[in-house]
This record gives structure tokens, C-alpha cells and sequence, in this order.
């Protein structure tokens, strides 16, 4: 086995045991053990734990949020997509990650919550940013055509949208008590209607 390809393997079995029981409590030692390799060899690849707890952030990269749905050929597609429609799609998908999450996303949760050294804080925001990328393109293109407001800064709004989504997956959603008998709106919604240009 090729060692970059020995590496990956070490590196998802180090994001297993620290989505199971946090960066603090996974060792070296630990990993060693259930990578079945010695404490010498892991060296090879994580020499300290700061390097390990780097390498895992670093990686979030690829397993963290579903990408957007692939968009079907413009010329087999009847009407133009929605905006609204596609962005509304993909952070159901971000809830659904958030709702049954995967390793990735637990590690990322365990990151935010117990990491504070100021490099690895600086990684991590790196990683959330590039997280927003496929919403900053989307709520873009809803400006261009008229329908989320356009005095809004695409990148601070799909900022605001992941943090919901980290919020509602820290804890859960917020018990917002709905006025008479209607029930609250689902996650998100108030966010989203309020980029909407026009109400619907």
C-alpha cells in the first residue's frame, strides 16, 4: 500500500475516534492502536498531535457539506432554475447533513467547540468560508435576475446561512414559540424569505 494512501486511511480512522469522543481525548496512542500500526510508524505521518489536529482540520475540506445538486442541461431544462428553488434545495441539504451528520461534520462541530489555538481557528474559518462558496454563487445569481435583494453582500448572507445551519446542528432547533395555532416556520425560512426581493 502506497503510503499517501496508507496515510488517508490513518487520517479517516483519526476523524472516527475524535467525532466519537473529541480532539482532546483521541491520542496518538489511541490512533496507533486502532489503525493497527505502531506508535513509531503514525510518527511518520503525525508527528505530534498539533499535527494531527491540523491535518484533520484540513481535510474537513472534502467531507463536510453535500455539494449542490448537479444542474441538469440547460437545453433538456424546460424554463430557467429558480434561484429560490436551487437555494432553498441546498440548504435543505446542509439541514439534512446537520440532522444525521457524518463523521466530517461531527468532527467539524467537535472543532468549532473545542479548538482554540489561533492557527488552527484561522484553518477552520478557512474551511467554513469555502463552505459558503456554492450559496455565495447561488444568492449571485438570484441578484442577477431580480430575486434576492440586491443591497444584500452575497458573501455575508451565506455567511449568516451557514451559521444557522451550525447553530441548528450545535443545538438543535430553537423552540420559537409560533403566535395561535400556526406552527413556527422550518429551519431557515425566515432567513431565506428575507433575501427574497419581493414577498411570495
Amino acid at each position: 500500500m502506497r503510503k499517501g494512501e496508507r496515510k488517508r486511511q490513518v487520517l479517516a480512522q483519526a476523524k472516527a475516534l475524535i467525532a466519537a469522543q473529541g480532539f482532546r481525548a483521541t491520542t496518538l496512542g489511541q490512533l496507533a492502536e486502532a489503525a493497527g500500526i505502531t506508535p513509531g510508524r503514525l510518527g511518520r505521518y503525525f508527528a505530534t498531535h498539533a499535527d494531527l489536529v491540523r491535518a484533520v482540520v484540513t481535510d474537513l475540506r472534502s467531507d463536510t457539506f453535500p455539494p449542490p445538486a448537479p444542474e441538469s442541461d440547460a437545453a433538456d431544462a424546460p424554463e430557467p432554475p429558480d434561484p429560490a428553488a436551487q437555494l432553498q434545495a441546498l440548504l435543505d441539504r446542509y439541514l439534512a447533513a446537520a440532522r444525521q451528520p457524518t463523521v466530517g461534520f461531527r468532527v467539524l462541530l467537535r472543532a468549532l467547540v473545542e479548538l482554540d489555538d489561533p492557527d488552527v481557528r484561522a484553518e477552520l474559518h478557512a474551511v467554513l468560508l469555502e463552505s459558503t462558496e456554492p450559496l455565495v454563487r447561488l444568492l449571485q445569481t438570484g441578484q442577477q435576475a431580480g430575486v434576492f435583494r440586491r443591497f444584500l453582500d452575497a458573501q455575508v448572507a451565506a455567511w449568516e446561512l451557514l451559521q444557522a445551519v451550525l447553530g441548528y446542528a450545535l443545538i438543535g432547533p430553537r423552540d420559537v414559540p409560533a403566535g395561535g395555532d400556526a406552527e413556527p416556520p422550518p429551519p431557515l425560512d425566515s432567513l431565506l424569505h428575507g433575501l427574497l426581493k419581493v414577498d411570495v
